[in-house]
């Protein structure tokens, strides 16, 4: 990865998701911010910190980053991220929800 190149940010998410997946929590909010420096308000590396350190039981970090990410995506909830999370794995994607729900995203289906 080239400290040059502008969409080094990439790269960058893309390791912090595979050791999000890979239930290596610490770097992934570490590669998570990595992405935030080039680019502050990229929702996805904002959610993998919002889902890393809810698995790691911070939630109060995990709330902070969810008031973050819900600034920037007003509305999101658990029923309609749902589909975003088609491509992944079933178990990729309830790892994903599961932090969002320990962060305290709503539901917004009426549950």
């Amino acid at each position: 990865m080239s400290p040059f190149d502008p969409f080094a940010w990439l790269s960058a998410y893309g390791i912090a998701i595979a050791h999000l997946v890979a239930r290596r929590f610490e770097p992934a909010i570490e590669w998570a911010d990595r992405v935030l420096h080039d680019q502050p308000r990229s929702v996805p590396a904002i959610r993998a910190k919002v889902v890393a350190n809810a698995h790691l039981g911070r939630l109060a970090e995990a709330r902070a980053e969810l008031g973050r990410m819900l600034s920037l995506y007003p509305g999101l909830t658990v029923a309609n991220y749902r589909p975003m999370t088609s491509p992944y794995a079933s178990e990729v994607a309830e790892l994903f929800i599961a932090g969002l729900r320990l962060a305290g995203l709503p539901e917004g289906d009426g549950a």
